[in-house]
């Protein structure tokens, strides 16, 4: 982080910096201060980093450098992946009836692809997303809470991602020992969500369960 050092004060030796003082790039790389600045600004630009004023320290307020919150891809020039599935799902619900259906019958496919079948618990079917990055926490009744949801950022533009998801859960668990359709029941946090699995047998599975996207939830 960019900023100006501490004063003494306290018990602190005389000149020494604070411990919560920002520290400056340029000293921790041993590159010049304007090299750091511009390198700090460009990745301002492309979004990895955003900036704020930092008062409390002699002299002009710090310029304080952050991570961007949420995921950061690191590439250059920046791809946006996220903006592929949110297309394809908006111009797909064009389609009308059936078109919540077909994206939960592709979130079925995922699901089945990456299924395991020794699998005897929903936390158990439920692994190889947590593999990729998802958390999930399993509770009573069939209430399953993920705090860190792998299309969060997608859900939050095109909630009916949240059927994908559910069908992906879905697919999980139809291909373990555990079977159960998946209700999206829409967000949870920032980047969470939430679902409850409705325990089937296979003589249930297409008995026709509505399927319909999630209300926005902040």
């Amino acid at each position: 982080m960019l900023g100006q050092g501490g004063v003494g004060h306290g018990a602190r030796p005389w000149g020494a910096p604070r411990p919560d003082a920002p520290r400056h790039p340029a000293k921790e790389a041993r590159i010049h201060r304007s090299v750091a600045h511009e390198h700090l600004e460009r990745l301002v630009t492309l979004g990895y980093l955003t900036t704020e004023r930092r008062h409390g320290f002699p002299g002009k307020p710090a310029k304080v450098y952050k991570l961007t919150a949420g995921p950061v891809q690191i590439s250059h020039p920046m791809r946006r992946y996220d903006l592929l599935p949110d297309a394809l799902a908006t111009e797909l619900l064009r389609l009308g009836d059936g078109a919540t259906r077909a994206i939960k019958h592709a979130g079925l496919a995922l699901g089945a692809s990456l299924a395991r079948g020794d699998a005897r618990s929903i936390g158990a079917a439920l692994e190889p997303l947590s593999e990729l990055g998802g958390e999930y926490q399993v509770s009573s009744g069939g209430a399953v809470s993920c705090e860190n949801c792998l299309f969060a950022e997608v859900c939050r533009r095109t909630p009916v991602i949240c059927t994908f998801h559910a069908g992906a859960l879905e697919g999980l668990l139809e291909h373990s020992t555990v079977k159960g359709s998946v209700e999206p029941l829409g967000h949870r946090g920032p980047n969470g969500c939430a679902y409850r699995v409705h325990p089937t047998d296979r003589s249930d599975r297409g008995s026709g369960r509505a399927l319909t996207a999630p209300a926005s939830r902040g």
